[in-house]
C-alpha cells in the first residue's frame, strides 16, 4: 500500500513541473529591475523608443497631446470705455406733477382725454356749458364798442373847449369800467374750457361727461415727465468726488434693459450727522426714447471715472477659486490658465490691468473644468456647452 503511494506522489510531482516549464515557455521574458519601473515596451507608449530618454515634463506634455480636444467657445479681447461708478437704488419723482381745477360752474359738454393721454400747455382737456358766459360777453362787448364811439365825441368836444377837463374824465373813466367789464366777461367765458397748464401726461382723470361741477373743483392731473430725477444718498467720503453735471445712468427695475442717460443736478452742502450722507439729486435727460414713468424703481449709477483703451474681459470668462480669479486664454490649440489682474467692472465685463491684450483669445464657455495645457477646439455655442458637461462629468467620475 505504502508502495502505491509513493508512486502516485511521485507521477502528480513530474505533471506539476511539466505544466510549469511549458508557462514559461509561452510567458514573456522580462528584464531583471526594480519594480515598478515601465517596461521598454510602456517607454514606447509614452514616445520613447530604445535609445531615446525623455524627462518628466516632456512625458507629461506628449500624453496631454494625446488627449481629445476639449470643445470651447472663445471670445476676442477688444479695447474700449470702462467706468468707474458709484450705484444706489432710488425712486423716480416728478418736479412737476399738477392738478387741474375747474374755474367755472356748469355742466361738462366734452371730455377730450383719457388717462395716459400726452398733453401740452394749452391743450382742452373738457368743455363746459357756457352759455350764460357767452350772453355776458355779447353784452358787455356791445355796450364797449357803444361807449368807444361816445367817448370818441366827447374827445371832440374836450378838443374844441366844449366840455370842461371833469366831464372829460368822466368819460374816459366810464370808458375803462366798461372795458373791464368786457374783459370779466370774456374771462369767464375762457374758464369754460379746461387746459393743461403744463406739458406731461394725464395721470387721473376725474370729470364725468354730463356731470355737474363747480368752481375749484378738481377734474385732471397731469404730470411733467420731462423733469424726471431719482434723489440718493451717499456716504460722506465721497463728497468730494461728487459734483453738479457729473453724467449717470440710471437703469430700471420694472422695465427689463430700460436704461436712461442721467446727470447730477444737485449736491447738497450739508451731511446728516445721524446717517453720514449727503442728498444728490440726479436728473434723467431729456430724449431718452424710452418709457418713463414717476414711481419706478431705478438703479442709479454716477460715473466718478473713465479709463478709455483699456483691454476688456468678458465676464463669461471669469474662473473663480477661492478669492482669486482666473482666465483661460488659446494659444496654439491649447489652453492657458493665468491670474487675471482686475481694474473697474460694468455689467458686462471688467478691465484686465496687466497679461491680457487687445486680440486675446479667451475661453467663456467649457472652462469650468479645464487645466492648464489641455487641448481645445474652438466651437460654436451648444457644441461648448455639450463639452463642458461631458468634461466636467469625466473630472467627477476620476
Amino acid at each position: 500500500m505504502k508502495t502505491w503511494t509513493r508512486i502516485g506522489v511521485v507521477l502528480f510531482a513530474s505533471l506539476a513541473i511539466a505544466s510549469c516549464s511549458k508557462m514559461g515557455d509561452i510567458l514573456p521574458k522580462s528584464k531583471p529591475g526594480k519594480e515598478g519601473k515601465a517596461s521598454s515596451s510602456e517607454k514606447e507608449g509614452l514616445g520613447e523608443s530604445k535609445g531615446e530618454k525623455l524627462s518628466k515634463s516632456e512625458r507629461v506634455e506628449r500624453v496631454q497631446r494625446s488627449r481629445p480636444a476639449v470643445p470651447v467657445k472663445v471670445a476676442i479681447v477688444e479695447e474700449g470705455e470702462i467706468t468707474s461708478s458709484l450705484v444706489f437704488d432710488s425712486v423716480l419723482e416728478t418736479e412737476s406733477s399738477v392738478e387741474i381745477f375747474s374755474e367755472s360752474t356748469g355742466v361738462i359738454l366734452e371730455v377730450l382725454v383719457e388717462e395716459g393721454d400726452r398733453v401740452i400747455t394749452g391743450q382742452v382737456l373738457a368743455r363746459l356749458e357756457n352759455d350764460v358766459q357767452q350772453v355776458d360777453l355779447d353784452e358787455t362787448k356791445a355796450r364797449y364798442e357803444h361807449e368807444k364811439v361816445n367817448f370818441q365825441r366827447r374827445i371832440d368836444l374836450y378838443d374844441r373847449k366844449l366840455i370842461n377837463q371833469q366831464e372829460y374824465d368822466t368819460a374816459k373813466f366810464g370808458l375803462e369800467q366798461t372795458r373791464l367789464r368786457y374783459e370779466r366777461s370774456r374771462i369767464q367765458l375762457e374758464n369754460t374750457i379746461i387746459r393743461s397748464t403744463v406739458d406731461g401726461v394725464v395721470t387721473e382723470r376725474i370729470a364725468q361727461l354730463g356731470s355737474r361741477v363747480s368752481a375749484n373743483r378738481q377734474l385732471f392731473a397731469v404730470m411733467n415727465l420731462s423733469e424726471l430725477f431719482a434723489n440718493v444718498h451717499i456716504p460722506g467720503q465721497h463728497l468730494l468726488r461728487i459734483e453738479k453735471g457729473l453724467s449717470a445712468i440710471i437703469d430700471s427695475d420694472l422695465i427689463e434693459g430700460a436704461s436712461y442717460g442721467a446727470y447730477v443736478k444737485l449736491v447738497s452742502p450739508i451731511v446728516d450727522p445721524e446717517s453720514g450722507t449727503f442728498k444728490v439729486k440726479v436728473a434723467v435727460a431729456q430724449g431718452n426714447g424710452m418709457p418713463i414713468y414717476s414711481g419706478m424703481f431705478v438703479n442709479v449709477r454716477i460715473i466718478v471715472d473713465t479709463r478709455n483703451n483699456t483691454a476688456l474681459v468678458p465676464k463669461a470668462a471669469i474662473v473663480h477659486e477661492g478669492d482669486l480669479k482666473y482666465i483661460y486664454t488659446v494659444k496654439a490649440g491649447k489652453a492657458r490658465k493665468q491670474l487675471l489682474q482686475e481694474g473697474y467692472s460694468n455689467v458686462g465685463y471688467v478691465q484686465a490691468t496687466s497679461g491680457i491684450e487687445k486680440g486675446d483669445a479667451v475661453i467663456v464657455m467649457g472652462h469650468n473644468a479645464l487645466k492648464d495645457g489641455a487641448n481645445v477646439k474652438i466651437v460654436a455655442d451648444s457644441v461648448a456647452a455639450e463639452g463642458a458637461d461631458g468634461e466636467a462629468k469625466s473630472a467627477a467620475e476620476g
